[in-house]
């Protein structure tokens, strides 16, 4: 220890407190967040399927359920072709992985352009927009428009730059970011995209 600052001195080579922090600290791949806000619990017990009641099972009914998925892709001006194509992939993987979504998709960046309808086979076009980016006009128009009672979540693509809403969206949100500060984002669930 120096006794005129008090700092310690380091003992461990940085690389190795690196994964030491990695390892008490860890952080999950954003396909496995996703995969929490869509896939229901097999124990809901949402209803039961009534065939089986008679015989004393009380076994979950499987239903075709659909999710409103609203997928939001920043196009500000911080965000690059090579972020943008990488927000176009991760779109489509969304719409394929998953059954039973509606999805919707936004390009924002200062002013919101769309909601376009997508689906499995929908392959994502150009991007619109390229000015500043204001993540406050997506979800007051979302809100405006978002059906009451319905079963949606939101994942915003971005490289995490931009304003914020002052309160929080009634839906659950998932930021899926390129390179940012978790502490950065008021509210969601926030995911690094490591590509």
């Amino acid at each position: 220890v120096d006794r005129l600052t008090q700092k310690h001195r380091g003992d461990l080579p940085a690389g190795l407190l690196r994964e030491i922090e990695r390892i008490v600290e860890p952080k999950l791949d954003w396909r496995t967040l996703l995969w929490r806000f869509m896939a229901r619990t097999p124990c809901d017990y949402s209803g039961y399927d009534r065939r089986f009641i008679h015989q004393g099972l009380y076994l979950d009914q499987l239903d075709g359920e659909t999710l409103t998925v609203h997928i939001a892709i920043d196009t500000s001006g911080s965000v690059d072709e090579w972020e943008l194509e990488q927000f176009r992939a991760e779109t489509e993987a969304i719409l394929r992985c998953y059954a039973g979504i509606k999805g919707l998709l936004y390009f924002v960046d200062a002013a919101v352009y769309g909601p376009y309808p997508v689906d499995r086979e929908s392959r994502i076009e150009q991007a619109q927009g390229d000015g500043g980016t204001d993540f406050a006009v997506f979800f007051e128009q979302l809100e405006e428009q978002l059906p009451p009672f319905e079963q949606a979540i939101c994942v915003y693509l971005t490289d995490g730059l931009g304003s914020f809403p002052a309160r929080p969206p009634s839906l659950p949100v998932l930021w899926v970011v390129t390179a940012a500060d978790e502490r950065a984002f008021p509210f969601g669930e926030v995911a690094l995209l490591e590509t």
